[in-house]
């Protein structure tokens, strides 16, 4: 079922709650499917010292999610999914632009991540938003038929030096 986001309607994100790894794993299967992260793994990183996450809601469901840490000085997005019903209805956008909103708070230079180079709908949404390569790495994700390349990326942080 393909839902549209009317005009003028942005998606409502909100900071990750408490216990959230379980449908978190949930929603990062469907999101993606060739490399999913379980509930374990989950756990781990919202533990970690400067992680911070949110979810995106359309609806009154969650429709996606963004998990980031505060290196210090530099925010590292770890993972940024949109359940498939939701993509290219701006939600990445919204969580992307929360993210960016809260390294400007935390007086974060720059943010990076990585994607899958054979991830053109994620790179356009990057590229739009300001991120430019600075790395590769090689063979980095798993596929079914064997492994792609991750590209790092990153962009400064609106106020700071590049």
């Amino acid at each position: 079922m393909s839902r549209h986001i009317a005009p003028g309607i942005a998606p409502v994100v909100a900071a990750l709650p408490a216990g959230a790894a379980a449908p978190l794993s949930a929603m990062h299967l469907a999101a993606f499917p060739e490399d999913p992260w379980d509930a374990a793994a989950l756990e781990q990183i919202l533990a970690l010292s400067g992680g911070f996450a949110y979810l995106a809601w359309q609806e009154g469901a969650p429709a996606g999610f963004i998990l980031a840490r505060d290196l210090g000085g530099e925010v590292e997005i770890l993972s940024l999914g949109v359940l498939p019903d939701w993509r290219r209805r701006g939600i990445g956008r919204a969580l992307l632009d929360s993210a960016v909103a809260e390294a400007e708070r935390r007086r974060a230079g720059s943010l990076v991540l990585e994607v899958a180079s054979e991830n053109a709908p994620a790179r356009e949404l990057y590229a739009a938003s300001g991120f430019v390569q600075v790395g590769r790495r090689p063979h980095y994700y798993r596929r079914a038929d064997g492994r792609v390349d991750g590209l790092i990326l990153r962009r400064a942080v609106a106020g700071e030096a590049p």
